[in-house]
């Protein structure tokens, strides 16, 4: 699914590291490592509900593709977020962001954001948040994405999904167009 948003629902998985969470200064984002794909599994299972949560084989997938930019968050070797996105139809799009409910309110999902960004420079950003998230809305509005539509039972029965869409220009503030 589209756009999963870090606060979804939480998982029941249990931390994978009972340390405490470490500044972002110390925080390292880059492309997944295969070995981080079970962690990436155990980080969708505490932070999404059952059912929105990726599974190893989709994870997997998304790392094989070309055209998906996987990026994790990391301090040594604990994984506490990722961001997946790719290009479809002339415009980028947010398939899944995801931070450590034991590390949210800090800014990596900001971190991650704008990292995800700057992998697909091309084309308008665009994504899919709950309706009901409003913490991973307004962390998307601060980025400057803003609603454009609504997709209906998105999540579920009875959970809408919001379209939002972040414009990009290219060079000297021309809009961009793909």
């Amino acid at each position: 699914m589209m756009g999963h948003d870090p606060a979804a629902g939480a998982g029941t998985g249990t931390p994978a590291d009972p340390q405490p969470f470490a500044e972002p200064s110390t925080v390292r984002i880059a492309p997944v490592r295969f070995r981080e794909l079970w962690q990436v599994r155990n980080l969708q299972r505490r932070s999404f509900r059952r059912g929105l949560a990726y599974s190893i084989s989709t994870l997997l997938l998304l790392r094989l593709l070309p055209n998906v930019r996987f990026l994790v968050a990391r301090h040594g070797d604990r994984v506490l977020g990722c961001a997946i996105g790719d290009r479809s139809g002339g415009q980028s799009r947010v398939i899944n962001l995801a931070v450590d409910p034991d590390a949210r309110r800090r800014g990596l999902g900001e971190q991650l954001l704008r990292a995800l960004e700057t992998a697909l420079p091309q084309g308008d950003m665009i994504l899919m948040v709950q309706q009901e998230n409003t913490g991973a809305r307004h962390l998307y509005e601060k980025a400057g994405y803003h609603s454009v539509g609504v997709g209906r039972n998105y999540y579920g029965r009875g959970q809408d999904g919001i379209w939002m869409r972040k414009q990009r220009t290219r060079g000297g503030g021309e809009r961009v167009y793909v």
